[in-house]
């Protein structure tokens, strides 16, 4: 999947080195979007709305975009912080309206995909997290069981 912004093709990096990862990670926690959850009353769609205004309310947006895209023709391993920030100062110096909403149809796919990923894990464990599975079940033979089973093995 790619994108042209000022003349210029990219491609969207969707996995890396470890050093990509801890870079997405780091710009991730920087945006405070690192540990999203849904406020209490939030809904889905508000989340979405809150990321994306984050998202599109700081230069850090930069970074970010400058994690996921690289130079058309780029090995996705060959990313770097030194790519990063020329992709990211690249984009900055956009200035044509195609260049502007094709960046935001880009945030509005990266929120998408934290959805379809991220948001959708979330709903998975967020309801039988353990404290509440232990607050929930009803002792009987299968937890007894697998009790033991953890004791037996020398796993408390």
């Amino acid at each position: 999947m790619g994108m042209k912004l000022g003349g210029r093709e990219f491609d969207v990096v969707s996995r890396g080195t470890i050093e990509w990862d801890v870079a997405l990670l780091t710009v991730l926690q920087g945006l405070g979007l690192a540990d999203v959850v849904l406020g209490p009353g939030e809904t889905a769609e508000q989340l979405a709305h809150r990321i994306l205004k984050t998202l599109t309310s700081t230069p850090k947006l930069f970074d970010l975009l400058g994690c996921l895209l690289v130079p058309k023709g780029t090995e996705l391993f060959d990313w770097s912080p030194e790519l990063q920030q020329q992709t990211a100062s690249f984009i900055k110096r956009l200035h044509g309206e195609e260049d502007k909403a094709a960046i935001k149809s880009q945030v509005v796919s990266m929120v998408t995909v934290f959805f379809q990923s991220g948001l959708l894990s979330m709903q998975t464990f967020l309801p039988s997290s353990p404290a509440q599975e232990m607050r929930t079940e009803q002792p009987g033979p299968s937890t007894a069981s697998a009790e033991t089973s953890t004791t037996e093995t020398g796993r408390n």
